[in-house]
């Protein structure tokens, strides 16, 4: 055990604990509970602010997300504009275990508005409609079927004109965001009419503003403060008179949203000290026997002819559509063709690497839940709904096998991982090989009409993913000396990533 490793794990836990401990001084009051109507089952998680108050925001996420990544906004209009904040799982996300489709979305939006307005819970006059990407799109709609105070879309996805335009509609888009959403936010402000942001706009319900937002992506303005303030700033507006936490205009409340990334940064130091912990397992590690990995420019050629080859089949078939997660059989299969074809073309460097070390193996499975049950639960507070459930863990154990494929075919081509100098030569041709991958992807949207945009809008996503699995893996096959192992530990984190993200169909 090295020094170092033992100081970064006190130093990750004191991390991860305060964090802890200041996310939970500054929680808002919440309760949580399940809507049931007309065949939707909607998990609903309502954020009191400070007060009694009848004005609501109703919060609807993107394709892809949860309730959980609405809660920094909600939590923020909740302090500020003095709301009742409602974030809620459309089908198929988080915890709602319904099977997704567009039309199911759209209807379990409309029909969630309508119970909470029938049941007195809201006054629609008095609520705000917020939706990112998807949930954007689908606050415009809902807002055309029941007439709301205002609406805000975040980076809204293509869609249909509404009949009529929502009233006091507020549209961000973000500068470094797909061509396809800066189309869909610039038809909403043709269809609007232009820019209405006066006095007397807000109070005929006709206002209307597109926001271009500089430096900002899909994502990011989910945790923008500027996005915040404004949206704040409009909803007051809107209502007229809502009542605002001016304390919480300060810094202060930046520093406390910063709370749940620091704890995450905390529980990642861990990481060193539990991989050489759960190494123990095999002693002391042997001599990597895998074959060093072929010339660079070589394994970029077959990279990239395995990708392009595979989603070349799944225009014809996926043959992993029977997991039902929208989009991740797709992705699933492109990994398990990819990653066949380049063991078939490297046999002979899979057969010496393929090893065969039972507690290697134990302890990188073992190591591999760990990461995901930590990770799992510490996100799953702050962040995004990534504990799996049963239906998830089901799908998870359908992507395993095939993720092995993959990943121990990228322990092959990549090789063992040598000296500093040969380790940032293998992270770029890792991070080669990945963007092939993902370009591939591109292609296959724009040329072969996959239909496949969501891994296109969840590229940052993957790179970050991406760049944490071949660190963490490198380090246990460091530990290890085994490819087999780092690439079983590897599998588990890609087949937890693919079942916790993509949406049940």
């Amino acid at each position: 055990m090295k020094r170092w490793e033992i100081v970064l794990a006190i130093t990750g836990a004191l991390v991860a604990s305060i964090s802890a401990s200041v996310i939970r001084s500054t929680e808002l009051p919440h309760r949580d509970f399940l809507l049931t109507a007309d065949g939707c089952h909607i998990p609903v998680t309502i954020l009191e602010p400070r007060g009694t108050t009848l004005d609501a925001v109703l919060l609807l996420h993107g394709l892809s997300a949860d309730r959980r990544i609405m809660e920094s906004l909600g939590s923020y209009l909740a302090r500020q504009a003095g709301l009742r904040a409602y974030l809620v799982d459309l089908p198929g996300h988080g915890d709602n275990t319904d099977a997704f489709s567009f039309w199911r979305a759209d209807h379990c939006a409309w029909i969630l508005v309508e119970s909470l307005a029938r049941s007195g819970e809201i006054d629609p006059k008095r609520t705000i409609l917020v939706g990112h990407s998807m949930g954007g799109a689908l606050a415009i709609r809902v807002a055309d079927r029941e007439p709301v105070g205002g609406t805000i879309a975040l980076s809204p996805a293509p869609m249909p004109l509404p009949k009529r335009m929502p009233a006091n509609l507020l549209v961000f888009s973000a500068q470094f965001d797909l061509p396809v959403l800066h189309r869909a936010a610039r038809v909403l402000a043709q269809a609007a009419g232009g820019e209405r942001t006066e006095a007397e706009d807000f109070r005929q319900a006709r206002a209307f503003h597109l926001e271009i937002t500089p430096l900002s992506d899909h994502t990011s303005l989910l945790a923008d403060p500027r996005v915040f303030e404004q949206a704040s700033d409009w909803i007051v507006s809107v209502l007229n008179g809502a009542r605002r936490s001016q304390q919480d205009h300060s810094l202060s409340y930046r520093y406390r949203n910063l709370a749940p990334a620091i704890g995450l940064l905390g529980i990642l130091l861990l990481f060193p000290f539990s991989a050489t912990m759960t190494a123990k397992i095999t002693g002391p590690p042997p001599a990597d026997s895998s074959p060093a990995s072929p010339f660079a420019a070589l394994a970029l050629a077959e990279g990239a002819a395995c990708a392009l080859a595979s989603v070349l089949i799944l225009a014809l078939w996926v043959p992993l559509s029977v997991l039902h997660l929208y989009t991740g059989d797709y992705l699933a299969s492109l990994l398990w063709i990819a990653g066949s074809l380049l063991l078939v073309l490297n046999w002979k460097s899979a057969k010496q690497a393929l090893r065969v070390n039972p507690l290697a193996w134990f302890a990188a499975a073992l190591l591999g839940f760990i990461v995901l049950l930590g990770l799992g639960a510490w996100l799953n507070w702050q962040t995004a709904d990534l504990w799996l459930n049963a239906p998830r863990w089901l799908r998870f154990a359908g992507i395993l096998p095939v993720a092995l494929i993959f990943c121990f075919a990228e322990e092959v081509l990549l090789g063992p991982v040598g000296d500093r100098r040969l380790r940032v030569r293998r992270f770029a041709l890792f991070l080669a090989l990945r963007a092939e991958l993902w370009l591939v992807c591109l292609f296959s949207y724009f040329e072969l009409g996959s239909g496949q945009v969501l891994i296109l809008i969840l590229g940052v996503s993957l790179l970050v993913f991406s760049i944490l699995q071949r660190l963490a893996t490198d380090a246990l096959r460091q530990r290890t000396g085994s490819a087999t192992a780092a690439a079983v530990f590897g599998a588990i984190l890609a087949a937890w990533f693919i079942a916790a993200i993509f949406p049940l169909t």
